[in-house]
């Protein structure tokens, strides 16, 4: 019977212990289960914002790309514009050129006439005006409202 009361007050110290110890683990894991509940809920509050983020920067790339194609539109319809102003003054020095005889020839006079129509046209542009000076905006007004 010794033997047996000795063992069972062993076993009894032994299991009193370790239900301790469960107990202190149980509540370093209940406080562990909290701290990572709270971090959990704090980073799906950072993934929240910046989902937000992205679409702001997503629209602002848009935008920034809308108004880059308009720019690029406006551009290329000056360029254009401004080729055929060069392409029609280049004409006209051309023809000009050639005007110095007394009597022009018919061909010479054609080409004179058809140089004031594309003038015409290039004159009234608004970005001419904006380009050339006023002295010799008006010199080519003359020419092309005379061009005999």
């Amino acid at each position: 019977y010794d033997k047996y009361a000795c063992w069972c007050e062993e076993t009894l110290a032994r299991k009193a212990s370790e239900i301790s110890d469960a107990k202190g683990q149980i509540e370093a894991l209940q406080t562990g289960i909290i701290k990572l509940g709270g971090e959990v809920a704090s980073h799906g509050a950072e993934i929240k914002q910046l989902k937000k983020d992205i679409a702001a920067n997503v629209e602002s790339q848009r935008a920034a790309t809308a108004i880059r194609d308009k720019e690029y539109a406006a551009y290329e319809e000056e360029k254009i514009e401004s080729e055929q102003c060069v392409g029609a003054l280049e004409a006209a020095i051309k023809v000009l050129a050639g005007a110095g005889a007394k009597k022009l020839e018919t061909l010479q006079e054609a080409q004179l006439l058809g140089v004031a129509a594309g003038m015409k046209t290039v004159l009234a542009r608004s970005s001419v005006a904006s380009k050339v000076s006023g002295q010799d905006l008006d010199l080519v007004r003359r020419f092309v409202d005379h061009p005999d």
